[in-house]
């Protein structure tokens, strides 16, 4: 599922900043950033979902308080 077409995004991409957030079920064996390495959208940034979530809960994933993510 895309949130733009594809031509919208080349049309665009030089007023628009990218990011990158690819995530994949840990049994999947594969990792969103190596993929993201190897093949992205160019000037796109990668953005470590697992790492810049909430810690402080059970749910996976979750926003982290806005002090945390004025750090981001």
């Amino acid at each position: 599922m895309s949130l733009v077409e594809t031509d919208w995004l080349e049309e665009n991409k030089h007023n628009v900043k990218i990011i990158d957030c690819s995530w994949h079920m840990p049994h999947s064996k594969r990792d969103g950033f190596e993929e993201y390495k190897k093949n992205h959208i160019p000037n796109a940034i990668f953005f470590d979902l697992d790492k810049n979530s909430n810690k402080g809960t059970d749910l996976p994933h979750m926003l982290v308080d806005l002090n945390d993510w004025e750090k981001i």
